[in-house]
């Protein structure tokens, strides 16, 4: 791309890294992939407007991912979820506008079943936990049991145990030194997990597989052109 100038082959190479990125379950401490990525990116800087903002993006999705692991992932579930965390609020809700009329029943059975598919807050907190802890510890932390011992806990205890792991990832990606936003956002979950009683995290990565976790559909509203009050979105219009 780099050789031939392929401007082409520049949005969709950046959006194949970072989906990759994204469904990565973890990235151990000694791996230099991402480094290796910004040192690439970075050459691609000088190129005209609009690619060089498009590799600007990508730079700091690595620096976030490099200094708090996994929270590009977290960040577009809970806006897609619409999963507001203290002072990082922020949501996004989907709405097709539909005419009957213009569209196969095909389609419309396929727009309804979204619309009326939504995920617990539960299940989407327990799997987010999960993703956090995975992304920042790897094979050191025991998924499956946490797994199980999360889906025990109350909605209520899971959205203080999230809002604070969140927060504190949320912290360690404004840190300027990636090594030290690391070991401090390790520490504060560290302290959350022996609060909240989950599995130990051991000292050595333990031989287990790691786990891709999807990420979950949008939660998304359909609308008929003839409903046209939008009574869904009165009540936040910055979302719609």
């Amino acid at each position: 791309v780099q050789e031939k100038s392929d401007y082409a082959l520049v949005t969709p190479l950046a959006l194949l890294f970072y989906s990759a990125v994204l469904c990565a379950p973890h990235f151990p401490p000694d791996s230099d992939l991402l480094l290796k990525a910004a040192s690439i990116y970075h050459s691609f800087l000088t190129w005209p407007v609009p690619y060089c903002d498009i590799f600007r993006e990508l730079l700091t999705f690595i620096s976030n991912e490099l200094k708090a692991p996994g929270i590009s992932f977290q960040r577009l579930v809970r806006t897609e979820q619409g999963l507001p965390v203290k002072n990082y609020q922020s949501s996004t809700v989907t709405v097709l506008l539909l005419n009957r009329s213009e569209v196969q029943s095909e389609f419309l059975s396929i727009a309804e079943k979204l619309s009326s598919s939504e995920q617990p807050q539960h299940t989407t907190l327990v799997m987010l936990l999960e993703h956090l802890y995975q992304a920042n510890f790897g094979t050191h932390c025991d998924l499956d049991s946490l797994h199980h011992l999360l889906k025990s806990k109350t909605l209520e205890e899971l959205s203080e145990i999230y809002a604070s792991a969140a927060e504190a990832q949320e912290v360690a990606a404004t840190t300027s030194d990636p090594i030290l936003a690391r070991e401090r956002l390790q520490s504060v979950l560290r302290d959350i997990a022996s609060t909240a009683s989950f599995p130990a995290i051991t000292g050595e990565a333990q031989p287990r597989k790691l786990h891709t976790i999807p990420i979950p559909t949008a939660r998304c509203y359909t609308y008929s052109w003839d409903q046209d009050n939008f009574g869904k979105c009165r009540g936040s219009p910055s979302s719609c």
